[in-house]
């Protein structure tokens, strides 16, 4: 077989020619327009790279002021419940502090309306005993109640023992004696008194006499800071005793049941 090698030498020439038309009209354009598709891609994934940073700038700075927020949230709600406590015991130290009040007006009232009732009491009963005395005595024995408890006054004098009798001596010597009673003793009452007294306490006593209305129905010697006393004031202090016992119960009764 003949080789022709003038068409062959033709072909590699035209192949040549088409390699260089093409490298020139078809794969230049292609390759530069690939490279600026490829550089228009790093651009939009580098601008897409900083906008996701930016992104998670911002959500860390979200969770930052957030999380100040919350905080300060949890101050403010801190300050909040303690001023409401503050206030609270504020308030309950005002409202005991005003019960007390009442409750120590109340037990000032209720005293001086108990003071005031025995006074009463011992003023009404003390006139009556005495009115009722002087006519029973009057009418049964038709012995005076002055001489009956002017007796007994010095029956109960003499009845002291060795240390009260000195006791009492010695105090009237210096300072006298005061005899007080409810109503006016006859001078011959306060004879015999007077002769009680001095027989118990010595000759030289000193004697004087005192009409007190208020004070209740008996005799009271007064020497100094001494005082010896017969009559029904002892059952009226006991009579008071019993009533308070009674009143204080009542009252204690009110006071548990009071909100």
């Amino acid at each position: 077989m003949l080789i022709d090698w003038f068409t062959v030498s033709a072909q590699a020439i035209n192949f040549l020619i088409l390699v260089a038309l093409l490298k020139r009209f078809l794969y230049g354009p292609v390759l530069r327009a690939m490279d600026r598709r490829e550089e228009r891609l790093a651009s939009c994934f580098a601008e897409a790279e900083n906008k996701r940073l930016e992104a998670q700038q911002l959500e860390e700075n979200y969770r930052s002021l957030l999380q100040e927020l919350e905080e300060a949230r949890g101050v403010k709600l801190r300050q909040v419940e303690e001023e409401i406590e503050d206030q609270r015991h504020k308030l309950l130290a005002a409202a005991r502090q005003e019960a007390a009040e009442i409750q120590s007006a109340w037990a000032a009232s209720i005293r001086d309306e108990r003071s005031s009732f025995f006074t009463e009491l011992k003023k009404r009963v003390g006139s009556e005993m005495l009115n009722i005395a002087r006519k029973s005595l009057g009418d049964l024995a038709n012995i005076e109640l002055e001489q009956l408890m002017v007796e007994r006054f010095n029956e109960r004098l003499a009845q002291l023992d060795r240390n009260e009798q000195q006791q009492v001596a010695l105090a009237a010597s210096e300072r006298g004696v005061l005899v007080r009673s409810p109503f006016t003793l006859p001078p011959e009452l306060r004879d015999r008194l007077t002769q009680g007294v001095r027989q118990a306490l010595g000759e030289e006593i000193d004697m004087q006499y005192q009409d007190r209305a208020d004070m209740p129905l008996g005799i009271e010697l007064t020497v100094g800071g001494l005082k010896l006393s017969w009559g029904v004031d002892s059952y009226f202090e006991q009579l008071e005793r019993d009533v308070a016992t009674l009143y204080d119960a009542q009252a204690a009764t009110v006071s548990e049941g009071s909100p």
